[in-house]
């Protein structure tokens, strides 16, 4: 049994000035996860979220009666964390509406991404007697573990607006079946699934959402399109397992299962969604229902999307080399350090920077191509704050 010690995220919730794009989430602005909480569900009718470029959102009157709760939990098994895997949480696989397991997807953070790398599953046993009319027959799965050769990936880093990543994963569970009328007991056997996934940043903007003291700020956001599910198959004593058995069951070999297409919204600096918009297939058309996140929310009252607590201008831009300036005018925020990115989210330069009076120098590599980039100005959390694109002309 593993020992539970929740791993809470304290995660310090800036506000920045939304500049002339989209920001990039990287290995040192997604923090590990924690425990979210989420309001909901609603099920409205058409889409809450219709991503575009530049949108503006407000999600404010949106909010359900319930909560729901993912909880990613450090990981302290010797055989996990030496794979660099850092957190898990625990799902269920479903077989059919009436038949499925508990399992632990053990989630790796590392430069390239976030990937679900392995598997955990506790000893657990399962009457077929409401299918089978037999209650001494029974589906049961041993204590069992597995390292992925490639895992599902979750999020890429880096990651910014019409970003794109595929992934595939093959997961192999072992299990014992009894059937009496079928002759077996305790047959070992094994469900075999592999995991698709397709990923892109689709849409970028500001999004305020529902809270108990009114409409939240207006969030710079990422809009986050997946589609993922899992294809099964099941083998008894090294062969597939009959038609017949699985049709007995509900099952079929190849059967497509837990499928789960989404919207996710992430705000700068969080890993914890903003938002998430949950639909019935992977058209995005049918919205089966949506939930936004209930911590660390801020409100202003009043729906003023274009009210920003501080604002920014960079120039020259278009530069022609040397150094830019940035000046803040407002609620001046502390930083620290600057990035510079391609539009592919390749960092180019990074390095320390001051905030004198108002305005930043920042120098620019002399070597810098011609081409559109994307400046980054962080706190000493490593945590981006302002965001700014300009162009480069030599």
């Amino acid at each position: 049994m593993k020992k539970f010690t929740y791993l809470f995220i304290a995660c310090c919730c800036t506000f920045s000035a939304f500049g002339q794009g989209p920001f990039t989430i990287t290995a040192d602005n997604f923090p590990i996860f924690g425990i979210q909480n989420f309001n909901g569900p609603n099920a409205p009718n058409g889409n809450i979220i219709i991503p575009a470029p530049n949108g503006n959102w407000d999600l404010s009157s949106y909010h359900g009666s319930a909560t729901a709760v993912n909880d990613y939990t450090e990981e302290t098994l010797d055989f996990y964390t030496a794979e660099g895997i850092d957190v898990y949480i625990t799902g269920f696989k479903s077989l059919t509406p009436n038949l499925g397991y508990k399992l632990d997807n053990e989630i790796d953070f590392n430069e390239e991404g976030v990937f679900d790398k392995g598997l955990y599953i506790e000893p657990q046993a399962y009457s077929l007697g409401a299918l089978s009319g037999n209650p001494l027959d029974s589906l049961t799965f041993p204590l069992q573990g597995a390292i992925f050769f490639q895992g599902r990936q979750i999020m890429k880093f880096p990651a910014t607006y019409k970003t794109a990543w595929h992934s595939e994963s093959r997961q192999v569970v072992d299990f014992n079946l009894t059937v009496a009328a079928a002759g077996l007991n305790k047959t070992p056997g094994n469900h075999v699934f592999t995991v698709f996934r397709q990923d892109t940043i689709i849409g970028w903007g500001k999004m305020r959402v529902y809270t108990p003291s009114g409409p939240s700020t207006a969030y710079p956001v990422l809009v986050h399109r997946s589609s993922q599910f899992a294809v099964d198959s099941f083998f008894l004593g090294g062969a597939p397992a009959p038609a017949t058995l699985l049709s007995a069951f509900g099952m079929t070999q190849g059967q497509k299962t837990n499928q789960n297409h989404r919207y996710t919204i992430y705000r700068e600096g969080r890993s914890t969604p903003l938002a998430l918009n949950r639909f019935t297939s992977n058209t995005f058309n049918t919205p089966q229902d949506y939930y936004v996140d209930t911590e660390n929310l801020s409100t202003t009252g009043l729906f003023s999307p274009d009210v920003l607590e501080y604002s920014a201008l960079l120039f020259p831009n278009p530069s022609h080399g040397g150094a830019l300036t940035l000046m803040v005018s407002g609620n001046i925020p502390s930083v620290s350090h600057f990035e510079i990115l391609d539009m592919q989210g390749r960092l180019v330069q990074n390095g320390t920077l001051s905030l004198e009076g108002g305005t930043i120098r920042i120098p620019v590599s002399e070597s810098l191509p011609d081409g559109s980039y994307l400046l980054q100005v962080l706190d000493d959390q490593k945590q981006t704050v302002i965001s700014e694109r300009f162009e480069r002309i030599n």
